[in-house]
């Protein structure tokens, strides 16, 4: 009777882990979950959203500037340079730099989360330099100013990927910028 009890617990228990496991894409190649892109922009908007919630802050702080690296960092593993690769790219993130005077931003947070967004792609693994890299990856973060544009304020921040070889030239580059509401403290 106990035996028939832990066969049904044990079956039940299966039956959980399997139907958990369904519900992400399986790669077989390196045997983790990886999520689609509707996936993850939707879990950028649903934690940006409760950060602006949460946030009274008008000016940039590290979670728009994480949320924007996360962008680029989708269009680099995207690029033509990590594409059809049989083993994962060993990148050295060397320098978070804030060149926006006014922003509350720790580059530490943001150099943190960089890596680790960077190590979920699948394409790139972050090394600490104790290890021969093939690429050495700078974040920029910073404000530029907007034009023409009745509904953003004056300034928008921006983040710029670069990316060098072991040689010190630069191989690839990626910017993006957001915008922020007219009077308001939504980042579009």
């Amino acid at each position: 009777m106990i035996r028939q009890h832990f066969k049904t617990g044990a079956m039940l228990a299966a039956l959980l882990l399997l139907s958990s496991c369904a519900q992400g894409t399986v790669n077989a190649k390196r045997g983790g979950i990886i999520k689609n892109d509707a996936q993850l922009r939707r879990e950028d908007v649903a934690d940006y959203m409760t950060y602006l919630k949460l946030t009274k802050g008008a000016g940039p702080l590290d979670q728009d500037y994480i949320l924007l690296s996360y962008r680029l960092i989708r269009e680099m593993a995207l690029d033509d340079l990590f594409k059809d690769r049989s083993e994962r790219v060993k990148i050295a993130l060397r320098d978070v730099l804030n060149y926006h005077p006014t922003a509350q931003v720790r580059p530490a947070i943001v150099h943190e989360a960089v890596e680790h967004e960077l190590m979920n792609t699948e394409s790139m693994w972050v090394v600490d330099g104790s290890i021969p890299y093939d690429y050495v990856l700078d974040v920029e973060l910073g404000e530029i100013p907007i034009k023409n544009d009745d509904q953003a304020e004056s300034k928008a921040l921006s983040v710029m990927l670069l990316l060098f070889n072991v040689k010190g030239e630069q191989v690839g580059e990626w910017f993006g910028f957001l915008k922020q509401e007219k009077g308001g403290q939504s980042w579009f």
